[in-house]
């Protein structure tokens, strides 16, 4: 893969009541910076996924605070000629330190959280943030479909909203 075709976020993270929002301009995207692969984000603009067969984006929060535990969602759309979603789930995960947690979701047979067509999604995707004092006092996170090497496309990232988990 060549590097200089992958977009690396400015990993920004807004603050909003009990937690985080981060916008796709500061997530990093395999090969977002390839106009046949993605339309790239500015600012609080949504990144479009035009097709790939490798599927990753990433990003981390570092203003998350020690020994609390946070609830993680990506805030998705499929476009009207979304393709090759049928049958595939979208793998989600989120870490801090040395523990993560992995979710998978099909979209297309699990369906909209809400009517205007817009996923918020996994359900419990929680993970606790570390030790004050150690390296790991951030929270990762992506989503990844690079298994099956089946193209797909018409996915939209709206944004990550990280708050912090009222289950303990």
């Amino acid at each position: 893969m060549d590097s200089n075709s992958h977009y690396e976020g400015n990993h920004d993270s807004n603050e909003i009541k009990n937690g985080f929002e981060i916008y796709p301009s500061a997530l990093n995207i395999i090969w977002g910076k390839d106009a046949r692969y993605w339309k790239l984000p500015q600012g609080k603009e949504p990144a479009e996924l035009v097709q790939v067969s490798w599927l990753e984006v990433t990003g981390y929060c570092d203003k998350v605070e020690p020994n609390v535990t946070y609830d993680v969602k990506f805030q998705l759309k499929l476009t009207p000629d979304a393709f090759g979603w049928n049958d595939l789930p979208i793998y989600f995960m989120a870490k801090s330190g040395s523990g993560s947690l992995w979710k998978k979701l099909n979209l297309t047979k699990d369906g909209p959280t809400n009517s205007d067509g817009i996923y918020v999604v996994p359900n419990n995707l929680t993970v606790t943030v570390g030790q004050a004092g150690n390296d790991e006092n951030k929270l990762y996170f992506g989503l990844y479909e690079v298994w099956s090497g089946k193209w797909k496309g018409g996915l939209v990232i709206q944004k990550v909203i990280i708050t912090k988990s009222v289950e303990h």
